[in-house]
C-alpha cells in the first residue's frame, strides 16, 4: 500500500473557536463520486456547544465546501441538546438518511460521563432525511432502542441488507446515575418499513461475565455471499487495558453471528472495508508504538492478517498517547479518551486500487479533520 495525498479538510487555527475541535469522523461518497465528511465539532471535546458540520468535495479531497453547519441547531423538542455529527446512507440518488447521536445539555455544568458512576447522560440515537444531498434535514426522528438503556450508534451509518431490510448498529452503556457496573453490548437493530419503526433486534457481540467490552462495532458486508463482519475496539476491565481488535462474523441477514476472536491487530476503533473479493481492509488508531492512523489487509476476509504490507497514514510524532501505556481504572480511560489528539478513521473505495480515508487529528488545543487518498 502506498500514501498518495493528504491534507486537512479544514485549518482548526483559522476558524471560529466552536469549530476548533474535530472528532467522531464520518465518511459517505454518493452516487455522483462527491465525497461527504461530517463529524462532531466543539470548542472542546466534551462541550456544550458541539454541533455537527457536513464538508463535501467533488473533486477526492482538491477542493472542500461547507455543506451544512448544525452550529446552534441542537435543541430537540425544546430541550438543550448536542448532536456528534451526522452519518449519511444514500438510500437513493440524492436521497440521504442519517444517523446521530443527540445528548441532553440542558445543564450545561454536567459533563458528558458521570465523574463518578461512568454512566452517560440522556441521549437519543435519531435519524434524519434530506432530499438535497445534505444540504438540509428534516426534523429528527428518534430510533427505538427498547430495552436497551443509554444507546449509542457508534458513528455508524444504516446498511442496507437483503429483501429491503435496513439494519442499523448501536451498543448499549448505562444511563447518568446508575451506580451499578456497566454491561457493555453491541447491537443490530432491524427495520422492515424504510426506517420507521425498528422493531426487531439481535445481539451482536456480548462477553458473558462483561470481562470484555467491545466498543464502537463497525460493519461491512462481503461483496460476493454477503457474509456480514464487524470489528471492535475490545478492552479488559480486568486488567484496566485495551487489547487486540476482536472480529465477528455475520449471516447476510445479520441474524446470527459467531464469537468475537482476537486479530493481533493493535488499535481500537476500527472501520472494516470489503476491496471485492475475499480483501478487507481496515483502518484504526494505534496509540503506541508509534502512534498513529493504520491501515492492514486481509486477502481471505479477516482470517488473516498482513501485517507486513502495514501501512502508517498519519504518524502522530509526539509520542504515546495518554494512558496507552499501562493499566487504567474505567475514570482514568474516560479522561484519557477526552486528550486523545487523533483517531475516528473511516474510508471509501474510490476504485479498484484506491481508497480515501477521513479522521481527525492535531494537538492538545487544535483538532482537524483530515483526508488521505491510498493506493491499495
Amino acid at each position: 500500500m502506498r500514501l498518495v495525498d493528504s491534507c486537512v479538510i479544514c485549518d482548526g487555527h483559522t476558524i471560529p473557536e466552536h469549530r476548533r475541535n474535530c472528532a467522531f469522523t464520518t465518511i459517505n461518497r454518493l452516487h455522483d463520486g462527491t465525497i461527504l465528511v461530517s463529524g462532531r465539532w466543539g470548542s472542546a471535546r466534551d462541550s456544550v456547544d458541539g454541533h455537527a458540520c457536513i464538508w463535501a468535495t467533488a473533486d477526492n479531497g482538491r477542493t472542500w465546501r461547507l455543506r451544512y453547519d448544525g452550529f446552534g441547531k441542537g435543541s430537540w423538542d425544546g430541550t438543550p441538546g448536542e448532536v456528534k455529527g451526522l452519518t449519511s446512507t444514500e438510500l437513493a440518488p440524492g436521497k440521504l438518511t442519517a444517523t446521530a447521536l443527540w445528548v441532553d445539555r440542558s445543564d450545561p455544568d454536567l459533563p458528558f460521563i458521570h465523574p463518578e458512576t461512568q454512566g452517560l447522560l440522556p441521549m437519543r440515537i435519531m435519524h434524519v432525511d434530506s432530499e438535497d444531498g445534505g444540504f438540509t434535514w428534516s426534523p429528527p426522528r428518534r430510533m427505538e432502542t427498547t430495552p436497551h438503556l443509554a444507546a449509542s450508534a457508534c458513528s455508524h451509518a444504516i446498511i442496507r441488507l437483503p429483501d429491503s431490510v435496513l439494519a442499523q448498529p448501536y451498543e448499549q452503556w448505562k444511563e447518568y446515575e446508575d451506580p451499578s457496573p456497566g454491561r457493555p453490548a453491541a447491537r443490530l437493530r432491524f427495520s422492515r418499513d424504510g426506517g420507521r419503526t425498528w422493531p426487531e433486534f439481535v445481539t451482536v457481540a456480548c462477553h458473558p461475565d462483561d470481562a470484555l467490552a467491545y466498543w464502537d462495532q463497525r460493519l461491512a458486508i462481503h461483496p460476493g455471499d454477503g457474509r456480514l463482519v464487524a470489528t471492535f475496539w475490545t478492552h479488559d476491565f480486568n486488567a484496566g487495558v485495551d487489547i487486540d481488535i476482536h472480529i465477528a462474523f455475520g449471516s447476510p441477514d445479520g441474524r446470527s453471528w459467531t464469537i468475537p476472536h482476537g486479530t493481533d491487530l493493535p488499535g481500537q476503533h476500527c472501520q472494516p472495508l470489503s476491496l471485492g473479493g475475499d480483501r478487507l481492509l481496515v483502518a484504526y488508531p494505534r496509540r503506541r508504538d508509534p502512534p498513529g492512523i493504520v491501515l492492514s489487509i486481509s486477502e481471505d476476509f479477516g482470517a488473516h492478517w498482513e501485517r507486513r504490507r502495514d501501512l502508517l497514514v498519519y504518524d502522530s510524532t509526539v509520542g504515546t498517547e495518554s494512558g496507552a501505556s499501562g493499566g487504567r481504572t474505567q475514570s482514568e480511560l474516560w479522561g484519557d479518551m477526552e486528550r486523545w489528539r487523533f483517531g475516528h478513521p473511516r474510508m471509501v473505495r474510490l476504485s479498484d486500487d484506491e481508497v480515501f480515508v477521513v479522521y481527525y487529528a492535531g494537538d492538545d488545543a487544535v483538532k482537524t479533520a483530515r483526508w488521505a487518498r491510498v493506493s491499495v
